[in-house]
This record gives C-alpha cells, sequence and structure tokens, in this order.
C-alpha cells in the first residue's frame, strides 16, 4: 500500500519511512504475525513432547522434568548471581564466571547421577538432560532479562526474540528426542505402511513403516550438530585470516584475499555438492564441506573492519608505545570487529540448515540410515505422487521453521550490533 506522505510502503512487518530513511515501530499486524509464529513453534514443540511422553524408554516424562529442575536451578542460580553483582558483593567482571562455574557444578552432579541410575545410557541421558537443562534456562534467561532490553530495541528486538525463541525451542526437542520419541525412528514395520495421521499414528507413517512423530521428533539432532560444527569451523578459520591477513597486509594479504576470492567465485551450494561428494558420508566430512563455503564470509567482513580499525589513533597509539601485534590484534583490533562477525555467524546457521537439508536431499553428507528430515524430505517427494503428504510436510515444516528461526535471530542482531545500518 502506498500513500503521499511520509510514510511510503506500509507492510505486514514494518512501516518504511523513506524521508528519515529509517524503520519504524512494528505495526500491529507485524507484531501479531511474529508473536502468533513464536507461539505456533512453541505449541508444536509443547504438542510433539507431550504426545511423546509415552515413551518406548519409559522415562520421558522423567527426563522432562529433570530438565525443567535443572533449567530452573540454572536460572535462579543466574539470578542470585544477578543481585550479587547489583549489590557489590562480587566484583562486576567476575559474576559470569561465577555463575558458569556453578552451572557446571550442577551440570556435573546432574549428569553423575544419571550415570549412576542408568550405566548402559550414561553418554546419551547425561547429554540430554545436561542440554535440555540449559536450553531451558537460556530460554528463561533471554525471556525474564532479554525481553526488556530487546523490546527497547523496538523493532530488531522482537524479530531476535521471536528468532531465538524459535531455535531454543526446536534445540530443545532434539536434546530429549532419543528418551520421549514413541517409537524407534530407525525401526520399520512398526505400523501400516503409509498410514495417514490417526489416533495411533499423529503424523502418520513412512513407507517402511516407521512412525513420522518419532521420525519428526528425533530428525533435527543431526541437523544441528552439522550446522554447530560448520559455523564453528568457518567462524574460527575466518575470522583469524581476516584478522592476521587483513592486519599485517603485503604479500599475505593478496595471496589470502585471492584464495577467498576463489572459493567465493563458486556458487555456494555447488560448491558444498563437490567437496561433499569426494567425502565419505558422516556429520563431520558434511560439516567441512558447509564450513569451505562459508569461509571467504567471514573474512571479507573482519578484513573490510580490520582495514579501518588499525588506521584509528588508540591503534597507531598502541604501536607507537611498542605494543606487540598479538596484543593489538586480541585487545583493541578484535572487539571493534567481533560483532559484525557474530551476525555473519547467526545468518549462517540457517544457511548450514538449509544447505544440509538440501545435500542430504541429493542422497550426500549423511548415510541412509540415520533419521533425519533431508532424508524424509527425498523419500516423501517421491511418496507425494501417491497421496502420503504426511511424509514430506512435517518435516518441511521442521526445516522450514529451523531455519526461520536462525534468520529472524540474524537479521535482529544484525539491526541491533552494527547500528550504522539504521543511520
Amino acid at each position: 500500500m502506498t500513500e503521499m506522505g511520509d510514510t511510503l510502503v506500509s507492510g505486514i512487518l514494518l512501516f518504511l519511512h523513506t524521508a528519515r530513511g529509517e524503520f519504524r515501530e512494528l505495526s500491529l499486524k507485524g507484531k501479531l504475525v511474529l508473536l502468533l509464529l513464536t507461539l505456533f513453534t512453541l505449541l508444536l514443540v509443547g504438542v510433539l513432547v507431550s504426545l511423546a511422553l509415552t515413551a518406548r524408554s519409559g522415562i520421558g516424562i522423567h527426563v522432562v522434568g529433570t530438565t525443567f529442575a535443572l533449567g530452573l536451578i540454572m536460572f535462579l542460580i543466574r539470578r542470585v548471581q544477578v543481585r550479587l553483582v547489583e549489590s557489590k558483593v562480587i566484583p562486576r567482571r567476575a559474576g559470569f564466571p561465577v555463575f558458569i562455574f556453578l552451572a557446571a557444578v550442577i551440570c556435573s552432579a546432574v549428569g553423575g547421577v544419571a550415570s549412576l541410575i542408568l550405566p548402559d545410557e550414561a553418554a546419551h541421558i547425561s547429554s540430554a538432560l545436561i542440554i535440555g537443562g540449559c536450553v531451558l534456562a537460556a530460554m528463561g534467561i533471554l525471556w525474564f532479562e532479554g525481553y526488556p532490553q530487546l523490546r527497547d530495541r523496538g523493532t530488531p528486538g522482537y524479530i531476535t526474540l521471536a528468532g531465538f525463541s524459535i531455535v531454543l525451542a526446536i534445540t530443545y526437542m532434539t536434546a530429549i528426542s532419543r528418551y520421549i520419541v514413541p517409537y524407534d525412528p530407525f525401526t520399520i514395520n512398526v505400523g501400516p505402511l503409509l498410514s495417514p495421521p490417526s489416533s495411533d499414528f499423529p503424523l502418520g507413517t513412512t513407507q517402511l513403516g516407521q512412525d513420522m512423530l518419532s521420525r519428526t521428533i528425533a530428525g533435527g539432532a543431526i541437523m544441528l550438530q552439522v550446522a554447530v560444527l560448520s559455523v564453528t569451523i568457518c567462524f574460527s578459520i575466518g575470522v583469524t585470516l581476516g584478522l592476521i591477513a587483513s592486519y599485517k597486509g603485503g604479500v599475505l594479504d593478496r595471496i589470502v584475499s585471492l584464495l577467498m576470492d576463489s572459493i567465493f567465485a563458486f556458487p555456494g551450494l555447488v560448491l558444498a555438492i563437490a567437496i561433499a561428494a569426494m567425502l565419505s558420508p558422516g556429520v563431520v566430512n558434511m560439516a567441512l564441506a558447509i564450513a569451505v563455503v562459508y569461509i571467504p564470509s567471514y573474512f571479507r567482513v573482519i578484513r573490510s573492519q580490520v582495514l579501518t580499525v588499525k588506521e584509528l589513533p588508540y591503534v597507531e597509539a598502541a604501536i607507537v608505545m611498542g605494543a606487540r601485534d598479538r596484543d593489538i590484534l586480541l585487545r583493541y583490533v578484535l572487539p571493534n570487529v567481533i560483532p559484525s562477525a557474530v551476525v555473519v555467524m547467526s545468518i549462517n546457521f540457517a544457511d548450514a540448515v538449509l544447505t544440509a537439508a538440501g545435500l542430504t536431499f541429493i542422497g550426500l553428507g549423511l548415510p541412509i540410515d540415520v533419521a533425519d528430515w533431508g532424508w524424509d524430505l527425498t523419500f516423501g517427494r517421491t511418496q507425494l505422487q501417491f497421496g502420503a503428504w504426511w511424509v514430506i510436510t512435517f518435516p518441511g515444516i521442521m526445516i522450514v521453521l529451523l531455519a526461520l528461526g536462525f534468520t529472524l535471530a540474524g537479521e535482529g542482531l544484525n539491526e541491533i550490533l552494527t547500528p550504522k545500518l539504521r543511520e
């Protein structure tokens, strides 16, 4: 909708005021869209978890209850730590390390007790409880502490809050998936072949008689592992190369820049497919194939920032005073360029999720016996022509929601951490 006034464009999420060159507050429809999107994701995950509490493991309700208790304990520890810092009982710099230390002690104790109760499942049960509890604690801290601050940011704050809420909700579901699925996601013939959604199988079954509810709950674990590992690799390599090459300059900068430009010249998905085809199937190899694609993105962003920062007076003063290059990079340059890399990292999570799904969809990256949303898309595509819409629909919805959550979080952080974009 266009008008002849200050408001030139009105959309579902934003009012664009080109005369001022800035984003105004969310429209009412935009707030409702983000609220409904977040509530839909939380409700969807809640329904999936509640349907699976009668899990084959027999301890699904205990796992869920323990993660909530652990999350509440860590949340209360965080509140106590904040109060102690505000009352100056402990120094501000020591506040967060104290919280991390106490949270690590609690998590270790919970993991140790769980290992004693279920020695055969020691590694799996410990990781499920610790990750699930940490995710719930992070969600509580996000809403209790982050909401007031993000709300004051306006549009970027609401978008960031919605994105992180979606991501954390899906992460919690996949973290405890092993103990809440009603059936083993790998077992065939647990029900009728290609059965539509029913009371016995709420999301239907596959062409092999596998339960789609179980595969939908467990299918995101591998995808999240690939996304986290690939982003960690490309973040570490890209930021390091960008810092060193751009600060040193000369031949090193030209060689590294040429290499990064060569990689960047290839279409991302095509390059990922080529690398994945050369490597054997597996989570690490798939993460490496995706990481190589996105290393130039970090390098370019960091390089452009460093070239500006290293000419500033405080950096030149540090050089004159005889500071070592390592100290200059870590104390003066890195803190001023890392926000841009964090923004790229948050957006790359969404790209990594979609790329991982695409690689699995075409048969690369993961073994066929792995419960993964990408494989379900592959199998569901062939069954869609026979009317079995449920095989491809539910995994597709989860992929879209996860990628959308990362995208919203990344775009919101982009507006918050780089205010120059709004000037």
